[in-house]
Order: structure tokens, then C-alpha cells, then sequence
């Protein structure tokens, strides 16, 4: 089991890297990277339904930087493993959609081209897990890793379908990214809308 998830995991992480940016052969291999121009920059908080997606691709790469890193530390590396190629094979779905319609949005009629790289940095989220932990150290992260990534939050298939649904059904007016329960009153329009430039 412990190798079919090392594999899983090997193959969530690298697979998309590998499948868009195969091995450079020829003239090719000395040809620099070129990187897309996205047509728009940083989160759409004037859009909930881009921003939705946005924060859920946000949520998905995150968890991918975490893994990665976790990969490193032999006493977290088998639970690491194990929960991320359970979460990815149920998720996987849902990234790729999400990867293919930020890619439509950011980079128009050149989203075929557009790698996970790509989107990360139009949104200009972290390329490092060390930068976004904080004062948090990575072990105390990783040994969490495995019982956080099974929490409605990690639920993006769900999360979607939950958010597209209610959007639908109040005509825009919903909630971006639920947080966490509580028992204060729903937040109006204007409230929703800071949290959410408040959460990225």
C-alpha cells in the first residue's frame, strides 16, 4: 500500500509538470523558458465565480507545496504520502477543471500553454512552502497534514458544486469560501467581500 501511495503521490505531484513541460530535446533544451503574459493579475474580487475558483485552486496548490515538502522529513513522509494520494485521487477532477478555467480566464486563447506555474504566479501565490507557514515550522505543519486534508475545507469537489449551487439559487449573493462555523449572524454583501480579500 505504502508504494502505491509513494507512487500516487509522485505522480499527483509531478504528473500535470511533467505532462505540459515535457523534457526539452535539441535546439529546444537551449531555448529559455517563456513565460505567459496573463491577461489579468491577482485575485477577480469583482467576479465571485472566478474568485471562487481562485481561492479553491489556491487551497489545492498549497496543500501540493505542503506535500512536497513533507516528502523530506522521513518521520512525516508515509502518512504524507498515504493522505495526499487519497485526497488527490478524489480530487483530481475538480483541480483540473479549475487549472483549465483559470487558465481560460488568466491567458485567453493561450491557455493550452499556461502551466500550474503559470497560474501561480497570476495569482502571486507563494512558490515556497516556507514562505507561507510563518512563525508555523514545517514538521508541526506536515504531522498535521494528514488528519487537516480530510476536513470539509480540502473538500473542493463539494465546495464547488455547494457554492455554484447557492450562487445560482440567490443570484450572487453568497459567501465566496465558507469559513469555519460559527455562531454569529450571516455576514452581509459588503462583510463577505472584505473577508474574502482578507483571506487570500
Amino acid at each position: 500500500m505504502k508504494r502505491l501511495a509513494a507512487w500516487l503521490l509522485l505522480v499527483a505531484l509531478l504528473g500535470p509538470a511533467l505532462a505540459q513541460n515535457p523534457a526539452p530535446t535539441g535546439e529546444a533544451a537551449d531555448t529559455p523558458e517563456v513565460k505567459l503574459k496573463a491577461l489579468h493579475q491577482g485575485y477577480a474580487f469583482d467576479q465571485p465565480e472566478i474568485l471562487v475558483r481562485q481561492r479553491l485552486f489556491g487551497l489545492a496548490h498549497g496543500l501540493s507545496l505542503l506535500a512536497a515538502a513533507c516528502l523530506d522529513l522521513p518521520a512525516q513522509s508515509g502518512a504524507t504520502q498515504e493522505a495526499y494520494a487519497s485526497w488527490h485521487l478524489k480530487q483530481a477532477p475538480t483541480v483540473d477543471r479549475l487549472t483549465l478555467e483559470l487558465s481560460q480566464y488568466y491567458f485567453g486563447s493561450r491557455s493550452e500553454d499556461a502551466r500550474w506555474t503559470d497560474l501561480v504566479r497570476a495569482l502571486g501565490l507563494k512558490e515556497r512552502i516556507e514562505d507561507a507557514l510563518g512563525t508555523i515550522e514545517l514538521e508541526e505543519a506536515c504531522s498535521s497534514l494528514p488528519t487537516a486534508i480530510i476536513r470539509p475545507r480540502y473538500e473542493l469537489d463539494r465546495l464547488l458544486v455547494e457554492i455554484n449551487a447557492a450562487d445560482a439559487a440567490t443570484g450572487g449573493d453568497v459567501d465566496v469560501l465558507p469559513g469555519p462555523a460559527t455562531d454569529a449572524p450571516p455576514a452581509d454583501a459588503a462583510t463577505r467581500q472584505t473577508r474574502a480579500r482578507g483571506l487570500r
